[in-house]
């Protein structure tokens, strides 16, 4: 008999960690015992191995956590015969998601899927009516994880009415207070770079000039910083690659109201509610606590480095927004666009610091963008010419053809190790002779080996029309109106464009949305 592998997924989110002793029953530990307990009873008599898939402090709503990829990617090659979990929100909370797996996915892999609390079992479900009973119990997680986000979200909004700092990260200046995480003390190490960024801003000095200063004396940012103290900090840009101080930076501290001793909250939202999109909110609905702690400067020396931060904040941010296409190869930043006669395109690092890899970034906008243009002209025939062989070739089903041949040679493969091990177990016990299992282990590897073949040539088809299936959103008569595009239109050529990654006159790379068919760099 060969023997089963049984994959247990075990997960805990923040919200179930937060509720202590009440939800032991939902912490990693007990959902393993759980497990264990219920696989001994499910295979009694049997021979069967278990592998452990976790995520420990991730929403189930999400299904890009590490463990669920891992689990996923374990089943497509052959290596799992069962999953076995406590509930189905522990597998996930996104019903569609959900359904998915268990009506689709997992039948096709041939793999188990076990249920323990809901008490279902697909070996017992097929043919019946269980599908039902799991929609809507999934539903239902659905709807309770939708409300149990707006009931977090109202609590920690009380809390901060209460004078409590609910923040995972202290900002930049202070720290938490080691007897009540929720009270925020001065950071000496960092405070006095707070202040004399205030200090410069309060003297007329830019921002960017500011950012300059601070890197030639060599002052960590506050993304560095916070690495160095060792703070699990999430970086909103991780496309920049070097973490230097930046005008935008600066001036993120100069606008920011916490140096005058304000705790702020709500000043962005992000949850199911907002598609988990971070939304800026409009101030008035902020949340402000005057008084919470100790201010960094005085209430004067903050209005006189903001000074006429307003108009000038808006220009900047819609000359972003226009130029959001460009970014520069050496540190990530959008390029801006100097708008004289030929203006050029540069990346705005180049100001601070006095020698730096991003002043190679200042190229012809005639040039870039003719360059850009032509390359998407290319693209968008290539697509079209594609999408025209695909119709031709492939006729409709030949996809689930090829996954039915992939999936099941790759499990017939993966048997063959229990059962090669079955043999050479039954040869040492003497059952079979020494002829037959030569034979046998070598009509088994030439089996495999034409499995192999027919796995390899059926997944190199199935990436072929994966790689061209991107363009197959895009209509035909877009394709053809890009590929006769004279005028330079970002808002068009965002169609096929993810950005244009730009390292100096003479190299840029095009990072497409669609496979990209040409190799190599391109010229401006």
């Amino acid at each position: 008999m060969d023997r089963m592998i049984v994959a247990m997924y075990l997960r805990l989110s923040n919200e179930d960690s937060d509720k202590g002793k009440f939800e032991e029953s939902n912490s990693i530990s007990a959902q393993r015992v759980l497990l264990k307990k219920h696989i001994e009873e499910l295979l009694q008599g049997q021979e069967y191995s278990i592998t452990e898939f976790c995520d420990d402090g991730y929403s189930g709503v999400d299904f890009r956590r590490p463990g669920v990829q891992a689990l996923i990617e374990a089943a497509k090659s052959g290596n799992i015969n069962m999953v076995i979990v406590k509930d189905f929100s522990r597998f996930g909370r996104d019903y569609l998601e959900v359904g998915r797996f268990l009506e689709y996915i997992f039948p096709i892999l041939q793999i188990r899927f076990v249920s323990v609390n809901d008490s279902y079992d697909s070996d017992d479900k097929f043919g019946a009516t269980g599908g039902m009973s799991v929609a809507l119990k999934n539903l239902i997680y659905g709807m309770y994880s939708a409300d149990l986000s707006k009931k977090v979200r109202t609590a920690r909004d009380t809390r901060v009415r209460n004078g409590e700092f609910v923040g995972q990260f202290a900002p930049y200046g202070y720290r938490k207070n080691p007897e009540d995480k929720h009270k925020l003390l001065v950071d000496e190490d960092s405070a006095w770079v707070v202040q004399k960024i205030f200090g410069m801003a309060a003297d007329g000095i830019s921002y960017a000039e500011i950012a300059r200063r601070l890197n030639e004396e060599r002052i960590p940012s506050r993304v560095v910083y916070h690495k160095l103290i060792g703070d699990t900090y999430g970086d909103r840009q991780p496309h920049v690659k070097v973490k230097r101080w930046c005008a935008s930076s600066v001036r993120d501290i100069i606008t920011d109201e916490v140096y005058l001793g304000k705790l702020i909250w709500n000043r962005a939202k992000c949850g199911m509610d907002t598609d988990k999109k971070v939304v800026k909110q409009p101030k008035e609905k902020w949340i402000v606590v005057e008084g919470h702690h100790e201010a960094l400067i005085s209430q004067s020396i903050f209005d006189k480095a903001n000074a006429g931060v307003g108009s000038v904040d808006t220009a900047r941010k819609e000359m972003k927004k226009r130029n959001s296409l460009f970014f520069c190869g050496h540190c990530g930043k959008t390029l801006q666009l100097r708008s004289r006669a030929n203006g050029r395109y540069f990346c705005r690092s180049r100001t601070q610091e006095r020698e730096n890899d991003c002043q190679k970034v200042n190229v012809r906008r005639e040039d870039l963008e003719e360059a850009v243009l032509c390359q998407v002209r290319k693209m968008a025939d290539m697509l079209t010419a594609e999408k025209d062989i695909r119709r031709k070739t492939h006729k409709d089903g030949r996809k689930a053809v090829l996954e039915t041949i992939v999936a099941d040679s790759t499990k017939e493969m993966a048997r063959w190790k229990g059962t090669k091990m079955h043999l050479y177990e039954q040869y040492k016990a003497g059952k079979i002779s020494r002829e037959n299992y030569i034979d046998r282990i070598e009509k088994g590897r030439v089996r495999m080996e034409e499995l192999e073949q027919a796995r390899r040539e059926a997944q190199a088809e199935l990436d072929r029309m994966q790689a061209v299936s991107g363009s197959e959103e895009i209509p035909d008569g877009e394709l053809a109106e890009l590929s006769e595009l004279e005028t330079f239109d970002k808002d068009r050529l965002k169609t096929l464009i993810e950005k244009v990654i730009v390292y100096g006159e003479d190299a840029v790379e095009i990072v497409w949305k669609v496979r990209n068919p040409f190799d190599g760099e391109i010229s401006a």
